[in-house]
């Protein structure tokens, strides 16, 4: 498999992309989890409280390797490579 540069660099992008998607997902995450936390707590919301870290590093594994991986094909496929 060769590898391309336009691919390479649509991969940087799309890295930079899912970083920030991750902090964004992250921050609300924790905000709704906090906001739960004061109230009545819904079973959903119980149950990501006491998931919170599996969640939160599934959330980075999805963005920061998700995003890139296609950031690469949009590349590779929109140069022509």
């Amino acid at each position: 498999m060769d590898v391309s540069l336009a691919g390479l660099i649509g991969a940087g992008i799309g890295l930079y992309i899912g970083w920030i998607d991750y902090r964004l997902a992250l921050g609300a995450l924790r905000g709704w989890t906090a906001r739960n936390n004061q109230g009545e707590a819904t079973p959903f919301a119980a149950w990501l409280h006491r998931n919170s870290v599996p969640v939160e590093r599934g959330l980075l594994v999805l963005l920061m390797l998700g995003i890139p991986a296609i950031g690469y094909m949009a590349g590779a496929t929109f140069a022509g490579g």
